[in-house]
């Protein structure tokens, strides 16, 4: 008895599908994740270059900054957004990527370079594949009489 109460569990646990805008966020989320970690390692192993630069130091908050957005836009924002934001915004990220990958020296840039690369397609993917849901209308009974 027990046994089966458990396995239902299991089914209804297993079952629940994950809305393509969480999964969008979560991609954003993991891909902020390895930014943050990539730029922490760098700095930790010494190779942080100061700058003086007023782009670099725009630049960098600013990709943070719609790295946060993005996630908040694909929680909150009206889907058809949403889907676009993430076409227009991904493919840049995607081109930041590259050239960190293109610019690597180090094993760990490499590596950690793969998931940044697959994480932003996942997102250009998902954001492509993303067609809005089709509501059957129900007929109307007034109109069926």
């Amino acid at each position: 008895m027990i046994e089966q109460e458990n396995r239902k569990i299991v089914n209804q646990l297993s079952t629940t599908p994950v809305s393509i805008r969480t999964q969008l966020a979560l991609l954003w989320v993991c891909h902020f994740i390895l930014w943050i970690f990539g730029d922490m390692f760098t700095l930790l192993q010494g190779m942080g270059e100061p700058t003086d630069s007023t782009a670099v130091q725009l630049l960098a908050p600013t990709t943070a900054i719609v790295l946060t957005l993005m996630v908040l836009l694909n929680a909150t924002g009206k889907p058809q957004l949403a889907r676009w934001a993430n076409l227009g915004v991904a493919p840049v990220y995607l081109l930041f990527d590259l050239v960190f990958f293109v610019d690597a020296t180090e094993a760990w840039e490499y590596y950690i370079g793969v998931f940044y690369v697959l994480f932003i397609l996942l997102i250009i993917w998902r954001a492509y594949t993303w067609r809005p849901h089709q509501v059957r209308q129900q007929p109307d009974t007034a109109e069926a009489i």
